[in-house]
């Protein structure tokens, strides 16, 4: 999936990146995942310590929710 990140609000400043989702970070090291070509993993449970990839595990952001969000 290709996504776009903020990386300077100030000015409205978007980069695109690309995205692979996953059930846990340790699948990403299956056949058919590429670390060259993802920027950003998409997992419920990061259990790879060592991923050469930035992860954002949703089980632990969902729990930063405080009620405020539509969703």
């Amino acid at each position: 999936v290709e996504g776009k990140r903020c990386v300077d609000s100030a000015n409205d400043l978007w980069k695109k990146v690309k995205i692979d989702f996953v059930y846990k970070s340790s699948d990403f090291n299956s056949p058919g995942h590429n670390e060259m070509e993802t920027d950003i993993i998409i997992c419920w449970i990061h259990d790879w310590e060592d991923c050469p990839v930035e992860v954002l595990e949703l089980r632990s952001a969902i729990q930063l929710l405080d009620g405020s969000s539509p969703f």
